[in-house]
Formats: structure tokens, sequence, C-alpha cells
């Protein structure tokens, strides 16, 4: 398989799981909300697969538009993207676990590490800024009840 079908399918893809999410977002029992002060359980939904459909049908475009060249590498296995599938599953078992502010902290630390950003110190102060203020958005603006560690009470 090369580089260029691996996209096109992974580009297909997406752009179903996005188009399915956006037609069954709005029939969700309370829909898409009456208003922004009140969202329904459905806008989140739709907003991820209205972002999904456009990331999607950008990198369709943008593979479409690659010419076949005559020497293409070798395919290999995405490290990069298995090791956030993991980074991401430790999060889900460390949150009602460890609480949030461990649990989002080890996630943005990993995937800062994933993806090479220079620096050990950048790291760990952008993953903790990234933390509180997530925590803030969350419990201030949206009134949110963050999960409370169970291994350490």
């Amino acid at each position: 398989m090369t580089a260029r079908l691996a996209g096109l399918i992974a580009a297909l893809f997406f752009l179903v799981i996005g188009s399915g999410m956006m037609y069954l977002s709005p029939r969700m029992a309370g829909g898409l909300g009456l208003s922004a002060a009140e969202p329904g359980p459905g806008l989140f939904p739709m907003m991820v697969g209205a972002l999904m459909f456009i990331a999607a049908a950008a990198h369709l475009v943008q593979t479409m538009a690659q010419t076949q060249t005559e020497a293409e590498p070798p395919y290999r296995a995405p490290r990069d993207i298995l090791l956030l599938i993991a980074t991401i599953a430790g999060y889900i078992l460390l949150l009602p676990r460890a609480g949030f502010f461990v649990a989002a902290f080890l996630l943005l630390l990993g995937s800062l590490s994933i993806y090479d950003m220079p620096g050990w110190w950048r790291r760990i102060a952008t993953s903790a800024v990234s933390t509180v203020f997530s925590y803030l958005v969350f419990t201030l603006g949206l009134s949110v009840h963050m999960p409370a560690p169970t291994w350490f009470s």
C-alpha cells in the first residue's frame, strides 16, 4: 500500500465518520439545544463531526493534488499515532483514579514529548499552564465538576 492510497483511505473514512456525526447529532434527545446559553447534548458531537469533516476534506484535496512520485518511501508503521493512542488510553484510565490535574498534565506532557517539542522545561511548563487553564475554563467558565482523585483520598 502506498502512502498516497493510505491517505486517501483515511480521508474517506473520516469524511464518512464526520458526516455521520453531523447527521446523527441533531437527532439525539434534546438535539442541539435551544440557544448558546442552553446547549443540547448533540452540540458537541456536531462540532466535532464538522471539524472532522473539514479536516478530512482538506486532507483529501491535498492528497489528490499530490503527484505520484517514482520512488515513494516504503510504508512504515505510524509510531507517533500509536503512542498518542496509548497516551490517551492512559489518560482515560488515570482520570477517575488520579484526578484531572495528574491525568491532564501527563496527557499533555506525553503528547508534547511524542511530537518532539524542544526542551523538557518548555514541555513541563506548557503542560502545567495548559492544565491549569483548562481546569479554570471547565470549573469557573462552564461550572463542570472535575473528577476527584480516588487513589490519593
